[in-house]
């Protein structure tokens, strides 16, 4: 350990530390002393013509409704990094917003799902480090939602949470601070929207918005048995046109178009219960599952999950943020442990 990486001079310098979730639709950056300084859309924004960076987070989002003006990069697909540059330059202009100075650079914590590859690992490494960080601990995101959620991870007996993010669905088994079982699937929100999207363009020859492809979503839900057909109203753009025009979608369709998708969720987690060892599963026939990630918003998803696993589903108090709230109290933790050495 270097001298200037001792904590006090650390302090004395005015270095902050940050906590990183950098997540398909949305990122957000906690830094010590300063808060939550970034909470804004995974999307970064080049000018066309030059090509340069425009805009990133909230700001690139508004910009990619100007058409041909602008390219709009996503970094992350499926819940990992799959575009180093742009994650860099999203990172990047998210942490100058600190502006701290001195000789020291901060140093990360950084959230991963748990089926994440060396590639994939090795790739969010790089973009923190490139966007100013001096050293990246790599921590699993159910392990740091879990603690966001208010679970006490360092308790004898197992417990069970899913996180239901955009790009990944993140199943993790936890006992005395350990992961002692963990499954992940490439398919969660983001999939419902695209079937939604998919179906209406089959179906009435309209492409949505993608914020109305999400709201639909959140509308419909993940209801137990259709209740007969309902109409929703939405907003897209006729094939061929660039005039926005208002439709109505039946719910019958949008169901259609869903269920394959919360079918792979919801058998993800029955498969994880269901090949718990006898001990481990009895433990948390007590404790229930504990559900993070905007999934956890989803209308009746606790009740389809209850069903299909017979036990006991909670949503966290705040569970979109449960991954970031978690990855801060580790923060607080790892500047007191010398995490980074």
């Amino acid at each position: 350990m270097s001298f200037f990486d001792q904590t006090p001079i650390r302090r004395i310098l005015g270095c902050p530390d940050v906590a990183i979730d950098l997540g398909t639709a949305n990122t957000r950056v906690f830094a010590t002393g300063y808060g939550m300084i970034a909470d804004e859309p995974s999307m970064v924004s080049l000018a066309q013509e030059t090509g340069t960076i425009a805009a990133v987070g909230r700001e690139a989002e508004r910009l990619s409704s100007f058409g041909h003006d602008f390219i709009s990069l996503h970094p992350l697909n499926s819940g990992v990094v799959s575009d180093v540059e742009a994650a860099t330059s999203l990172l990047r202009h998210l942490m100058e917003r600190m502006q701290w100075h001195g000789l020291l650079k901060p140093r990360a914590i950084a959230c991963i799902p748990t089926d994440a590859c060396d590639e994939e690992r090795q790739s969010l490494i790089e973009a923190t480090r490139r966007a100013g960080a001096s050293a990246v601990v790599l921590v699993p995101e159910p392990l740091a939602a879990a603690i966001g959620a208010g679970l006490d991870i360092s308790s004898p007996y197992a417990q069970m949470l899913v996180d239901i993010g955009d790009g990944v669905t993140d199943i993790a088994v936890i006992r005395s601070g350990q992961l002692v079982t963990t499954a992940a699937v490439r398919t969660a929100c983001s999939d419902l929207h695209q079937a939604i999207s998919a179906i209406v363009d089959q179906r009435y020859g309209i492409r949505l918005f993608p914020q109305e492809a999400q709201r639909l979503t959140h509308r419909l839900g993940s209801p137990l048995e259709p209740t007969g057909e309902q109409w929703f109203y939405a907003e897209g753009l006729a094939l061929g046109s660039d005039d926005p025009i208002n439709l109505r979608v039946s719910s019958l369709d949008l169901i259609e178009a869903v269920e394959p998708v919360l079918g792979i969720i919801i058998e993800a987690i029955h498969r994880t219960v269901r090949d718990l060892p006898p001990e481990t599963s009895c433990e948390v026939i007590e404790s229930g599952i504990c559900l993070t990630g905007g999934g956890a918003n989803l209308r009746g998803i606790t009740q389809r999950l209850s069903v299909a696993t017979s036990l006991d589903v909670h949503p966290a108090r705040d569970p979109m943020r449960a991954v970031i709230n978690g990855a801060c109290q580790m923060l607080k933790v790892g500047a007191e442990t010398n995490l980074w050495h």
